[in-house]
């Protein structure tokens, strides 16, 4: 009896010794941005071997240009077909008049033909997101939008981390009052083992219902290797001035994972 008792906790023992030495393992694995990396460096099988790997490689990419480049001509000659634009100036800032939003119609003395406004927020979720960006607009038709991600998670025993970086140049096709709409494309670059460049195109809007509160939705993709970035955004926000704060939520499709949450940011317009 008393051998049996000792087999059975020897047993429990090896039991337990072997369930420790997997959990580091485990931890690994249900890292949601070493899936995301993993994800995102996945290319299309090289053709070297066979003409039908050749032809399955061609035809992904062939795939890829053709609905990146189509949406582009698609709102291009959606833009076109909606009419021309109609002259506009930039407001000191968002609310200067009381019933006015960033765009004005030219007509007010304090009316600007360009601006920059900076910012950053932070996402609420176990996977930490800082964002920092900025938009500067030459000219009330044309933005250029420069954004720089950093997702940082902590495990138990390691840690991991993710840099997108992106750059837009933006065509604001509607500027009024009270909204303005926005497409734009560009390139997206994501670090940290994925080290890759890849195409960008964005839509947005920002509502100016009434002072000092502003809706703003934005949406925006990467194709990075045979996956896929996207961004989205619904934000509040609350003017005082010259800043604006704000909050709403933000989800991001790293590839294959998802991170999302409450956002708080801070801009400024100078």
């Amino acid at each position: 009896m008393l051998i049996r008792r000792i087999e059975t906790k020897t047993t429990m023992k090896r039991k337990l010794l072997l369930f420790l030495c997997f959990i580091p393992f485990i931890l690994i694995s249900q890292s949601k941005l070493g899936n995301a990396k993993d994800s995102l460096s996945k290319q299309s099988s090289s053709g070297t071997t066979s003409n039908s790997n050749s032809s399955s490689r061609s035809s992904n990419n062939d795939g890829f240009f053709d609905d990146f480049f189509a949406q582009i001509l698609y709102d291009i000659t959606l833009g076109i077909g909606i009419g021309d634009a109609e002259y506009r100036e930039i407001s000191p800032y968002p609310y200067y008049y009381d019933k006015q939003g960033e765009y004005l119609k030219g007509f007010e003395d304090v009316g600007k033909r360009s601006s920059l406004r900076i910012g950053a927020n932070y996402v609420i979720n176990r996977i930490n997101s800082l964002e920092f960006n900025a938009v500067f607009k030459p000219i009330p038709l044309i933005g250029i939008e420069a954004s720089h991600l950093r997702f940082s998670e902590q495990t138990l025993f390691n840690s991991e981390s993710l840099n997108i970086s992106s750059i837009m140049l933006n065509y604001y096709r509607f500027r009024e009052q009270y909204f303005s709409v926005w497409w734009g494309f560009g390139a997206t670059y994501v670090g940290n083992e994925v080290d890759t460049w890849g195409g960008t195109f964005s839509v947005g809007t920002e509502i100016y219902p009434v002072k000092p509160i502003s809706l703003h939705i934005g949406w925006k993709r990467s194709f990075i290797n045979e996956g896929k970035v996207d961004v989205f955004k619904s934000q509040v926000k609350y003017h005082l001035k010259k800043t604006a704060l704000y909050t709403g939520y933000h989800n991001y499709q790293l590839g294959s994972e998802t991170v999302s949450g409450l956002v708080l940011g801070l801009e400024y317009t100078f």
